[in-house]
């Protein structure tokens, strides 16, 4: 069984890394990106985008070119795996939380990624598995079949297998069959959009921002599955941030997605927002959600990217831990006491005294992340620099050339241009299914009426050998009533 996808797709021969000097790029290759784009949850809005930008600017744009995607919820059939094995070098599949069963669950994979067993067999280019992350939660059942054996194929057919924290690295490692150390660590690149956007970026905040926090909070059904009470965390949170509101603190709702405003609405009651911001639907958020995070000095939230996405800007991300990935991604970040435990009867006490914390020592800890954030971003260099040469056989020298202004506000348009041909795509995909079943309600009636026709056909059949029997039986009873009065007796 193959160890590396090599064994799929031979590399062209190159030189191998040289310490002392790298080569420049033989070609930029042609990747196809399984993604999901969305204004629905501002995480995955953003991250896809920044999945593509982190390809396209590694090396001055001379490695990698992004010339095609697909809804990674979709069903990949034939066709498109055809398509891919003719026009492109590689697949990226990410990042994101993809391994949970039951978001797109799908009998093909067990996990979000809706390609069958078949159709990967078939796929002849490489993989590049890009910042994806284990998103079971707490207490949920494990994955479906047939997500083993899906996994170690993916694994077998991919030239890099990079997760998103460490939690995920370790547990998803439990599935795999053979060479678990090919599963490795690629953090996720919202976590360094200071330097993929680094205009937006403000390294020194206001005087006046000092005690401003943001807040973000869903505890949805399979947190409440779990055992958390939901109005009771909310309440707790509500709470102390009114604590902190009659102590001078500014709070500012940033709702990721619809479920986040009920939270939303939790506080707006009690009249605790000062301003919103609210991330999700507008088609103008892509970029101005790291612009808006730029300027907020802390965050409250229990979404994996209310933490990522304003870590990436600065800001100190503070959490509950709700979910396994919070807890991961904040010991990742030498934090794991941010990822606070509200099933903790401390936990109120526990949160007002950490934003005490965070807020007195915001500079200290804005340099200190400044450093982790930067390691990010090294790692996330030298892992690119390890798929093109992988791929190629090239080593090159790790870089990174981010997008102008200018060439961000066309990336945002292409953006909502895609989405917008992907909801046509869907429609007609729709369309074609509602008549595709239609035709086989037709189909159906047609062979209804035909086995009807038959058996009125057959009775008819029946009906005139009925008459002809009938006509039959007649001529013999008046042929033997002659016969009876030609020898009755007179």
């Amino acid at each position: 069984m193959p160890t590396h996808a090599a064994a799929v797709r031979p590399a062209r021969p190159g030189p191998s890394r040289d310490a002392s000097r790298a080569a420049r790029p033989e070609r930029r290759l042609r990747l196809f990106h399984f993604d999901i784009k969305t204004y629905g949850n501002y995480g995955d809005t953003l991250l896809f985008e920044a999945v593509r930008e982190t390809f396209e600017g590694f090396a001055g744009g001379a490695c990698f070119e992004v010339a095609g995607s697909r809804s990674l919820r979709d069903p990949v059939g034939p066709k498109l795996v055809d398509h891919i094995n003719e026009h492109f070098d590689a697949v990226v599949v990410g990042g994101g939380g993809l391994f949970l069963r039951d978001t797109n669950a799908n009998a093909r994979s067990g996990w979000q990624w809706n390609i069958s067993l078949e159709q990967l067999r078939r796929l002849e280019v490489p993989i590049v598995v890009f910042a994806v992350g284990n998103n079971r939660f707490i207490d949920q059942e494990d994955f479906a079949e047939p997500f083993r054996e899906h996994l170690n194929l993916t694994l077998d057919k991919s030239v890099f297998f990079g997760l998103r924290n460490h939690g995920s690295v370790r547990t998803i490692r439990e599935y795999v069959d053979h060479d678990p150390e090919r599963v490795e660590y690629q953090p996720c690149p919202t976590t360094i959009s200071s330097f993929l956007f680094p205009d937006l970026y403000r390294e020194h905040l206001d005087a006046g921002d000092g005690k401003v926090l943001a807040v973000e909070s869903i505890i949805g059904k399979r947190q409440i599955a779990a055992g958390f009470d939901r109005d009771r965390i909310y309440a707790d949170q509500a709470d102390v941030l009114a604590r902190l509101k009659g102590e001078g603190w500014r709070l500012v709702s940033v709702p990721h997605a619809r479920a986040d405003m009920l939270f939303h609405d939790v506080l707006t009651e009690r009249g605790l927002v000062d301003s919103e911001r609210v991330l999700w639907g507008s088609r103008d958020v892509l970029f101005q959600g790291v612009e808006e995070f730029a300027g907020l000095p802390v965050i409250l939230g229990t979404r994996g990217h209310a933490q990522m996405v304003p870590l990436g800007m600065g800001t100190i991300p503070l959490s509950l831990y709700v979910h396994h990935k919070t807890r991961y991604f904040a010991t990742d970040i030498g934090h794991a006491e941010w990822a606070l435990d509200p099933r903790a009867g401390t936990f109120t006490d526990d949160l007002y005294r950490t934003v005490h914390d965070v807020t007195e020592r915001q500079g200290e800890l804005r340099d200190e992340l400044a450093v982790t954030r930067r390691g990010l971003y090294d790692t996330t260099l030298a892992n690119l620099a390890t798929i093109y040469e992988r791929l190629t056989g090239v080593a090159v020298e790790p870089s990174f050339t981010p997008l102008t202004p200018t060439e961000r506000r066309l990336a945002a348009r292409t953006y909502d241009a895609a989405l917008e041909k992907a909801k046509a795509e869907e429609r007609l995909r729709a369309k074609e299914q509602e008549l595709g079943a239609k035709e086989r309600q037709l189909g159906a009636k047609d062979a209804q009426l035909r086995t009807l026709g038959a058996e009125i056909e057959q009775v008819r059949a029946t009906l005139r050998a009925a008459r002809a029997s009938v006509a039959r039986g007649s001529l013999v009873s008046r042929a033997a009533n002659r016969a009876r009065r030609l020898v009755r007796p007179r």
